[in-house]
């Protein structure tokens, strides 16, 4: 019998992971409240399991007799696959606290300021009354985050401190377990993301990708587009890639997938996040696709208790250029989708998926979980990935009413 792994989370965060484990042979157990997610199709059995439920979590898990647990992309499902390894004994890179130092934003900033790494300036705000405090200090543009949250919710940019009430009371409302607020500085620059694995106490750079955002202030930082290689000057790629490094030290990773956001600027690279797992806009797919290193299946080592597959290297030549892009999503009823099948024909395209369904009511960017739908392309150049990408979007079109 193949060995059973239980995949927490169904969504487009683990649509990689969910292939991954396929192709490798194991029979996928996926976890999901939602039974109609885009990656239910691809498990061998389905358990209706909360991600945020870690009891529920280890019921499904029991039940299913899997012996290894994994997840990707997903702060929340991370964190419940965390503490249902620890309660189960079941293999897993990190610690639920190590895991909490990574996703609680104002311990993380406080990790990063003690290892003398610029971050924004900020403040852990446990009422209004700090955020406001705050805010007459350093003065607008600022951001508003949930100190413990995900998915670009409640994150919005003030560039109005007297606007600081309403800014506040909707990060907080989504914070996890009461965690508070984040108020920090904007800083202006370009953003990159750095993708690797932690491997002995060492983060090991596989690809770094320039990130780009929708626009819009609210919510804030939702990402279009993660393109490799980076359009900017080797030097300011460098100061990323050395800043995360550091970063990864400083919060304790000794072990595992190592996702880092950083804004670069000459003369500085200030750290925003770092997160103990890969990115969950199909970050390692990218990272795959230009180094030819699967970190997916290096996940499913970990779980597997697998050393020669969790170290496993390059599985094959990488293109030249690689990138995701994520589709808009309309305001309406969704009465169809079309041109998918043509996309996904186009050359250098090497998925093409909408994540929305005929009779789905949809209310436009609120989240980065409400994105539409991603294309994954390959060039041998920069240049030639994003024409790609440009032209299997033009081909799509989501019908609303």
């Amino acid at each position: 019998m193949p060995p059973r792994v239980a995949v927490v989370g169904c969504g487009f965060p683990q649509l990689g992971l969910l292939r991954a484990a396929r192709d490798l042979g194991v029979e996928v157990i996926g976890l999901d409240l939602n039974p109609a997610a885009v990656g239910v199709p691809l498990a061998h059995r389905f358990e209706l399991a909360s991600t945020g439920d870690p009891d529920a979590t280890a019921d499904a898990v029991r039940r299913s007799g899997a012996r290894a647990i994994v997840t990707s992309g997903s702060e929340l499902a991370l964190t419940t696959t965390a503490l249902v390894a620890h309660r189960l004994g079941l293999p897993f890179y990190a610690d639920p606290a190590t895991i909490r130092r990574c996703q609680d934003k104002g311990e993380m900033r406080a990790a990063f300021q003690g290892a003398g790494l610029p971050v924004p300036r900020f403040c852990h705000a446990s009422s209004l009354d700090e955020a406001r405090s705050f805010a007459a200090r350093v003065g607008a543009p600022l951001v508003v985050k949930p100190a413990f949250g995900w998915g670009q919710r409640g994150v919005s940019r003030v560039d109005d401190i007297h606007c600081m009430e309403d800014a506040y009371n909707q990060a907080a409302a989504v914070s996890h377990g009461g965690a508070g607020v984040v108020v920090e500085e904007f800083l202006e620059g370009e953003e990159l993301s750095v993708n690797g694995w932690v491997e002995g106490g060492e983060l090991v750079v596989y690809a770094v990708t320039d990130r780009e955002v929708f626009p819009g202030g609210r919510p804030l930082g939702v990402m279009r587009s993660e393109v490799t290689p980076s359009r900017l000057p080797t030097a300011l790629v460098e100061a990323g890639v050395e800043a995360a490094r550091r970063a990864a030290k400083a919060l304790g990773l000794r072990r595992g997938p190592c996702y880092t956001q950083v804004c670069v600027a000459p003369g500085r690279a200030a750290v925003f996040e770092t997160a103990a797992r890969c990115g969950g806009g199909f970050d390692a797919d990218v990272t795959r696709l230009v180094s030819g290193v699967d970190l997916y299946r290096r996940l499913l080592g970990v779980a597997l208790g697998d050393a020669s597959l969790e170290g496993e290297g390059r599985r094959g030549e990488g293109h030249g250029a690689a990138l995701v892009r994520f589709l808009a999503p309309p305001s309406g009823e969704v009465r169809g989708v079309e041109g998918l099948e043509q996309a996904r024909a186009m050359p250098g395209v090497v998925d093409a998926e909408v994540y929305l369904r005929s009779g789905q009511r949809v209310g436009g960017l609120a989240t980065a979980a409400s994105r539409a739908g991603h294309l994954l392309c390959v060039g041998s150049t920069r240049e030639e990935a994003v024409a790609r990408a440009n032209e299997a979007e033009g081909a799509l079109r989501i019908a609303v009413s």
